[in-house]
């Protein structure tokens, strides 16, 4: 399989896009696709998208021109230069824009986290946006999916708004989870004597976000206070920047700041804090999807979100640790973590569960390989064999 993988950004920089176009392109060449590189762009955003942007912000409104059809356009010329004379069966993004406006006999695949309909008004830098750039992004989202073979998504959430709000072809529309980054090599003997060696005496929580607000880290915070007024012990390991200051009167917090899992020295201490964890905790009032569960299973760490957006295809009731609705507050949540830990063999096995999950599902050897066979059955004009979409 000849993948043409074409992107605005670096996909081999793991610090782009949470690693995952990285992760993509490494498992793609480990499993014999041959790819040619076609990122970064040399593609610009005009000057009038500089302009709608500045004047968007004089009214309280926000503007950007990644879904500018002449943006669009001259990224499909990029790809039709740089491919020039170049065989490949496929072309392939890690996001929808990039192969919008692709004019080429091949079929066309890309995956992305959420559908822009997804996003508006859902997520704080999706709020407040003009008329103009609502009515260009679902253009573009629409040219996307009529344009593409195949639209991956790692969440049943993400494709139904293709298929619903888009009125994509459900032949074409897949859920393949998306797999964990940090922990994607851990193996199976590895994991049994970390989970071996998890004790109560203390209740390790662990928040890992760049977000504070977002990942609604007040919550977490709420919720380790009702557990340490029910007399548990608890040790709340917060990853994350903007933290509020009154964490630092809290001798049960520890912040130990944004750490970037690309640095080997930060990359060793989130590995410790997982490693450590008893339930790794992030009640997100907003998510596309959330890698971080798929880093806690491959881990062994059970975690606990919240039922929305994306997070319950990747977070499973039971399997992998638990969701609660977004009214839930601290004290469903203090409950919810007393239960889990009042049995200790069940709790054991909620952890082997977990890295069962990893192994099975969340993992980005399982997620290409997915890929290359759909790819080859849209090469050989072979109607992709549909999973189903509930």
């Amino acid at each position: 399989m000849k993948v043409a993988y074409v992107y605005q950004h670096d996909a081999a920089n793991r610090s782009v896009q949470s690693g995952r176009p990285a992760s993509i392109l490494r498992n793609l060449e480990a499993q014999g696709a041959v790819v040619e590189r076609i990122f970064p762009l040399d593609a610009r955003m005009s000057r009038g998208s500089t302009l709608k942007k500045a004047l968007s912000r004089l009214v309280g409104r926000y503007y950007r021109g990644d879904r500018e059809p002449r943006y669009l356009s001259a990224v499909a010329a990029e790809f039709n230069r740089r491919t020039k004379g170049v065989a490949f069966d496929i072309a392939f993004s890690p996001g929808s824009e990039a192969v919008s406006y692709l004019d080429i006999p091949q079929p066309v695949a890309f995956c992305a986290d959420a559908t822009f309909a997804n996003m508006v008004d859902y997520y704080w830098d999706f709020s407040s946006l003009s008329a103009e750039y609502v009515r260009k992004g679902n253009l573009q989202e629409t040219a996307a999916l009529n344009r593409a073979a195949l639209a991956i998504y790692p969440s049943e959430w993400a494709a139904r708004s293709a298929i619903d709000f888009y009125h994509a072809d459900p032949g074409k529309v897949f859920v393949v989870p998306f797999g964990a980054n940090l922990g994607s090599e851990n193996r199976r003997e590895q994991v049994e004597t970390w989970i071996a060696a998890r004790r109560f005496d203390v209740l390790r929580l662990l928040f890992v976000g760049r977000s504070w607000r977002r990942k609604d880290g007040d919550l977490v915070v709420a919720t380790a206070q009702r557990l340490v007024a029910k007399g548990v012990r608890v040790k709340l390991d917060v990853v994350s920047g903007d933290v509020p200051h009154q964490l630092g009167s809290m001798p049960w917090v520890t912040h130990h700041g944004l750490l970037d899992p690309n640095k080997p020295a930060s990359a060793a201490v989130l590995a410790d804090l997982f490693r450590a964890a008893n339930f790794v905790f992030i009640p997100s009032r907003a998510e596309a999807y959330g890698m971080v569960f798929a880093e806690a299973s491959a881990f062994g760490v059970p975690a606990i979100g919240t039922a929305t957006g994306g997070i319950p295809s990747a977070l499973r009731d039971g399997v992998n640790g638990f969701t609660l609705p977004m009214s839930a507050g601290a004290q469903d949540y203090a409950e919810l973590i007393a239960r889990a830990i009042a049995n200790r063999d069940q709790y054991y096995a909620l952890c082997r569960s977990s890295f069962d999950e990893f192994e099975r599902r969340l993992n980005w050897k399982v997620f290409c390989a997915r890929f290359l066979d759909l790819a080859q059955q849209c090469c050989e004009n072979v109607a992709p064999k549909a999973e189903g979409i509930a």
